[in-house]
């Protein structure tokens, strides 16, 4: 049932000759173990600025427990009988031996009649209600009663009555189909253990789970989990707002929730949602809310109903309806989405035919398997705290991009620089509680981010398109592997696997065998080659954005660094030197255009800290380093300084090296980049992996520029058109991984904010968008179009294209590191039968 390490279970073969698979290689064969040093890396630990005092309480240095467990290896030891009939029959007596969830109390409807802000909101309709003329008059007891039908009417679109036979039913099912479907269900039993700690440490507390989202099946197997380990289920709050009725119905008694729908008063509809929040919280009842839609796109897209369900939430604990609230964020990790997979089935599934449709797929015998799954648990934190914390810091609203970005675009700034906005009246205090809102949402899509596992298949999803776009032997795959393996636990992150790392790539292989062909060469070695189509470069893009998380500070840099060299690379410069007011210039202007849904930055750190962050990250990488001037003086040299007669107060952000009461002269510091040809590799693998992002902002400027007469469309046509338009580049130069919806959807909305489309409401049920008059010059088209391009490396496929950038790296003298490896390649290719 336990062990240290997750060990893949039956790993899937390919079925090729022993000539396509050969036993040696002349390798060592050794083993991946996801440990550095003693202790695995601790993952999901609270923010120690927001949150100092639950980091102090629930916060364990270690974990009480040790080892993984597959939840669906269900035997007779996880029961209380033995038995011949017990082992064959092992599932349905776990299940049904568990206790049924808790349901809300035989009063729950009468206390959110009888609540003040029900009661006011029903007395409002009745004075709003006119009476028409030549109609029966309506007294004010029938009125009531149709009221107080209304709002049961309501309550029943947001919950009803647990059913517990359909739930251990749907239970069973599912356990059935999961383990078709995947190897192993990972679950960490030292997270377990700590949220059981967590729970009974804080007695009467409920807790809400905010969990990123994969595939709308991530809604039967967190439940399930918890299910499994003995803990409160939770409720789920719902994707799908079109579900059908039956459907609807379904999901509801076995433990879903949904947001009413607008039909009758829209006052009465969410004083009645917002009564029941609180007094569903008050009772102890725990809550899953699902902070994006269920996609497998980057940046991730932040879901509306989720956001509605957290602002409930903040909104309860402010009215004091609970003394507190336990937030635990949640991450899950596929090896293979379900999402997008093979099936054919829809994202979130509005009818009970469509998910049944679905679960059955992956019962048949050629469905196939999506290899590993695993689901993590950081360690929650108070929701109270995280209010007082930030309330304290009195966070004013940023500006839009309208105001600090597009000045410097069009060059009528000359600097970057970080603004807020200022103190306004009511319409701003409302813009206050939305940026709370979404500023704690950040925070925990973060955190859940970061506490989930990479898995074998992202990394090699990575290394395959981002590094070895044109192929690579199997030979470097063995060895680039386990090196990028202990990057990513160097870089405090998680990994799902552990093994030989010949059954790994092999296994990696096989669940990517959509996109890669193998091929035997001469030299007895295999050759991976990526196959040109749609549908391979977006699967391998889907599994790599895994690995932008790890690697994003370091993708910044690298980008921002690329923006200077292209400003100065044909000049044949050998060693070149930034300052440092210069990298954070041009990280500034990334960062800002970047959307935040991929950046992630937490409220309780600033631009400027996240820029200094970021060089720390190259220049622990080594792809920065000091550089020391030797006509400065020391930076220990005091001698120069004079004492000040008051002492200077230094802000909580302020980052400066010294907090002696003295007068620092302003001395310039440079970086110099690392020479060497790994390096230059890694310097090209940072900046692919934001490559996409950015080509697609390119494109969509380019498509700006080339489709400038549109004078007025609605949001979506525009996006249709300009995804066609990214499908046209992409049949032209093979960059397929930027021809994504989601993609252009983002690129759109940074224009918006940027004020280069005007979002338009006209009283439609669907925006529409205008171009801006400055952006109907040309000159200003190309501003925007050399602004995204300097930060944009060559494509994937055009190595020979990488410029003299990679000549500062590795030396102007030295040859290129492609030149070598392109030969040799041509010879290989040249010798397949």
């Amino acid at each position: 049932m336990e062990s240290e390490t997750p060990k893949l279970q039956n790993p899937a073969e390919f079925k090729v000759s022993k000539t396509i698979w050969p036993l040696g290689l002349g390798l060592k064969v050794d083993t991946i173990s996801p440990f550095l040093g003693k202790y695995r890396p601790y993952v999901g630990q609270p923010c120690q600025t927001c949150t100092p005092k639950s980091m102090e309480v629930f916060f364990y240095k270690q974990y009480t427990q040790l080892g993984f467990r597959n939840a669906l290896h269900i035997t007779e030891q996880d029961s209380r009988f033995r038995g011949w009939l017990v082992r064959r029959l092992s599932c349905i007596v776990f299940i049904c031996e568990r206790s049924a969830d808790k349901d809300v109390s035989s009063d729950f409807c009468q206390k959110i009649l009888k609540h003040p802000r029900v009661q006011s909101a029903k007395d409002k309709d009745l004075t709003q209600d006119e009476p028409v003329e030549h109609a029966e008059p309506t007294t004010p007891r029938s009125f009531q009663d149709t009221t107080h039908i209304e709002v049961l009417e309501i309550l029943g679109q947001i919950q009803k009555s647990l059913c517990p036979c359909l739930t251990r039913i749907v239970r069973w099912l599912l356990v059935k189909v999961l383990t078709a479907m995947f190897l192993n269900l990972q679950l960490h039993t030292g997270q377990v253990a700590t949220l059981r700690e967590a729970s009974k440490a804080s007695p009467g507390i409920p807790v809400v789970f905010l969990s990123m989202q994969r595939s709308w099946l991530d809604g039967l197997i967190i439940p399930f989990l918890l299910f499994s380990q003995n803990l409160q289920v939770p409720r789920v709050a719902w994707e799908s707002t079109h579900c059908t009725p039956l459907f609807r119905t379904a999901l509801q008694h076995i433990g879903a929730v949904f947001l009413p729908q607008q039909t009758g008063s829209p006052a009465l509809s969410e004083a009645v949602l917002s009564v029941y929040i609180e007094t569903f919280l008050a009772e102890g009842h725990s809550l899953l809310i699902f902070l994006e839609s269920p996609s497998n796109s980057c940046p991730c897209t932040l879901s509306p109903i989720g956001h509605k369900w957290v602002q409930q939430v903040i909104a309860s604990l402010k009215s004091a309806a609970v003394p507190d609230v336990l937030i635990v964020p949640v991450g899950v990790s596929y090896e293979l989405s379900p999402v997008g997979s093979a099936s054919g089935g829809e994202v979130v599934p509005t009818s009970s035919l469509g998910a049944l449709r679905s679960l059955l797929w992956w019962l048949l015998p050629w469905s196939g398997s999506l290899g590993c799954a695993r689901v993590d648990f950081a360690q929650p934190f108070s929701l109270k705290e995280y209010l007082c914390s930030y309330m304290w810091r009195h966070l004013a609203l940023p500006l839009p991009l309208q105001k600090t970005l597009l000045p410097y675009i069009l060059g009528t700034r000359s600097r970057m620089q970080e603004e807020e906005e200022p103190e306004g009246d009511v319409c701003a205090s409302v813009c206050k509680e939305q940026a709370l809102a979404d500023r704690f949402i950040l925070h925990c899509l973060k955190a859940a981010i970061s506490c989930s596992a990479a898995m074998p298949s992202h990394i090699m999803a990575a290394l395959l398109l981002h590094r070895y776009r044109k192929g690579v032997s199997l030979s470097r795959l063995l060895s680039d592997f386990p090196a990028m393996t202990e990057e990513v636990l160097l870089r405090r992150h998680d990994v799902g696997f552990s093994g030989q790392r010949w059954d790994l790539v092999r296994h990696s292989l096989n669940l990517l065998k959509r996109s890669v062909s193998l091929h035997s060469v001469p030299s007895h070695d295999i050759y991976v080659l990526c196959r040109e189509s749609q549908e391979a470069a977006m699967q391998l893009w889907h599994q790599s954005t895994s690995l932008l998380s790890v690697y994003l500070y370091e993708a910044l840099g690298a980008c921002a660094v690329h923006a200077i060299l292209s400003q100065v690379a044909m000049l044949g410069v050998v060693e070149l030197l930034f300052t440092q007011d210069e990298l954070t210039e041009k990280l500034l202007c990334l960062c800002s255009l970047l959307p935040r849904t991929l950046l992630l930055i937490p409220p309780c750190q600033s631009m400027y800290i996240v820029c200094q962050d970021v060089l720390d990250k190259l220049i622990q990488c080594g792809l920065l380093s000091m550089h020391e001037d030797p006509s400065a003086p020391s930076a220990c040299d005091t001698g120069r300084r004079r004492f000040v007669d008051q002492l200077l107060w230094r802000a909580t952000d302020d980052v400066t090296d010294s907090d002696s009461d003295c007068i620092e002269e302003n001395i310039k510091r440079y970086y110099k980049l690392g020479r060497s040809e790994h390096h230059a590799v890694f310097f090209v693998f940072l900046c692919r992996l934001l490559g996409p992002i950015l080509r697609t902002y390119k494109q969509a400027a380019l498509f700006l520029q080339e489709k400038r007469e549109f004078l007025q469309e609605t949001e979506s046509g525009y996006v249709h058109r300009l995804h066609q338009y990214l499908l046209q580049k992409a049949e032209q130069d093979g960059s397929f991984e930027c021809a994504e919806r989601s993609l252009a959807a983002c690129a759109v909305n940074t224009f918006v904010d940027l004020g280069i489309l005007s979002r338009h409401l006209d009283g439609s049920n669907e925006p529409t968008l205008q171009l801006s008059e400055t952006f109907l010059i040309e000159e200003n088209c190309t501003k925007l179009l050399s602004f995204i391009e300097q930060f944009v490396v060559a494509d994937g496929s055009q190595e020979r294209n990488l410029g003299a950038a990679e000549d500062v790296l590795i030396g102007v003298q030295s040859p290129r590191p492609w030149e070598p490896r392109m030969k040799k390649r041509q010879n290989i290719l040249d010798s397949f039968p």
